[in-house]
């Protein structure tokens, strides 16, 4: 997890630099919930991973720059944590496999915000774009590769060849992920607002192996909760 510090003051300068963007017309917020991710993955013979989802969590700001009328387009930075728990086996891990990763993301969403009874209407789609910093994972028993005990837990790393793995470490996938993202919501007095997020993953994070393309399939998706408010 020390590689996650090293990512912290480059998302500290992004914040700022939102800010300093910010106009009369534009609006700054803040954003915060809880994620629920998966992830859709084959291996090289066309096996369906056993995947379930687990909660995470995600935080940051958001920019509402106003097009015309009550479209918005709506820029943010976030510190997203995703990933998956496996049950049953045919990916070599044990019957009980939980990662949990880290991303920054930069979402962009075209909102519609018409105004309904006392607030309004929160209505966008658009897309996003993610990279892995790290994480965690843990098995309810030891992971063997090959004959090789590499105990229960363990980091998270990012790699675009699997040549360049980490022994003891849970290789993920490519570190750039991107897809399309839908959101509704609810606003109040123009600064409160709770909207569910869906995040469905486009990149196909498999991993080369020696610069050779490999077949399988590993993509995230994800679904959250928001809570937000607008300075």
């Amino acid at each position: 997890m020390r590689k996650n510090k090293l990512y912290a003051p480059l998302f500290l300068f992004f914040l700022i630099t939102a800010f300093n963007i910010a106009n009369a017309q534009t609006k700054i917020g803040i954003r915060t919930g809880v994620n629920f991710s998966n992830a859709n993955m084959k291996d090289e013979q066309g096996n369906k991973g056993e995947t379930e989802s687990i909660p995470g969590f995600h935080l940051g700001l958001t920019v509402d720059v106003p097009i015309a009328g009550d479209f918005y387009i709506q820029p943010a930075a976030l510190y997203s944590s995703k990933g998956f728990r496996q049950k049953g086996e045919g990916f070599g891990y044990s019957d009980d496999f939980k990662v949990t990763v880290s991303y920054i993301e930069v979402p962009v969403n075209l909102l519609y915000n018409p105004k309904l009874g006392t607030g309004n209407l929160i209505l966008g789609a658009g897309g996003y774009l993610g990279y892995g910093t790290g994480g965690k994972w843990k098995s309810a028993s030891g992971v063997l590769i090959g004959d090789i005990q590499i105990g229960d837990n363990g980091e998270v790393i990012f790699k675009n060849d699997a040549e360049k793995g980490e022994f003891g470490s849970y290789l993920y996938g490519k570190p750039l992920d991107y897809g399309v993202s839908f959101l509704a919501g609810y606003e109040l007095f123009n600064k409160y607002s709770i909207q569910f997020n869906s995040e469905i993953g486009l990149a196909n994070l498999q991993t080369t192996y020696s610069g050779i393309k490999r077949k399988g399939k590993m993509k995230n998706t994800s679904f959250s909760i928001s809570l937000g408010y607008k300075f």
